[in-house]
C-alpha cells in the first residue's frame, strides 16, 4: 500500500506530469541495521568527559592535532598524562594500574 503524497498530488492537479519511477525509494531500516542506530558506547573502562576551555586553546589542540596528523583526543590525553606525572601520579598509566 502507497502512502498519499499531498505535493505530488498537488503538482499532479497544477498539470504537472511526476513520473512515479523518479521519485526515490522510501528509507527503509533493515533489522540487521537496528544496532547501528544505537549509541555508541566507548570501551570498557573508559569514561567520556566533557571538557569547557577557552576557544583559542580548544582550537590551539585541534591545531597541533592537525600538523601532527593524531586526533585531538590523542593531544588531550598526552596533557593529562603529563599532568599527572607532573603531580607525582604516574601518569595515565600509574593512575590505572592501581
Amino acid at each position: 500500500m502507497k502512502k498519499r503524497n499531498a505535493a505530488l498530488e498537488a503538482l499532479q492537479g497544477a498539470g504537472f506530469e511526476v513520473a512515479e519511477e523518479t521519485l526515490p525509494p522510501a528509507p527503509t531500516v533493515a533489522s540487521e541495521n537496528v544496532h547501528a542506530l544505537r549509541p555508541v558506547r566507548g570501551p570498557k573502562g573508559v569514561a567520556k568527559v566533557m571538557v569547557y576551555m577557552p576557544g583559542k586553546v580548544a582550537r590551539k589542540f585541534r591545531e597541533i592535532a592537525f600538523t601532527e596528523e593524531r586526533k585531538a583526543n590523542d593531544v588531550y590525553l598526552e596533557a593529562l598524562d603529563l599532568f599527572l606525572t607532573k603531580q607525582g601520579h604516574g601518569g595515565i598509566k600509574g593512575v590505572v594500574e592501581r
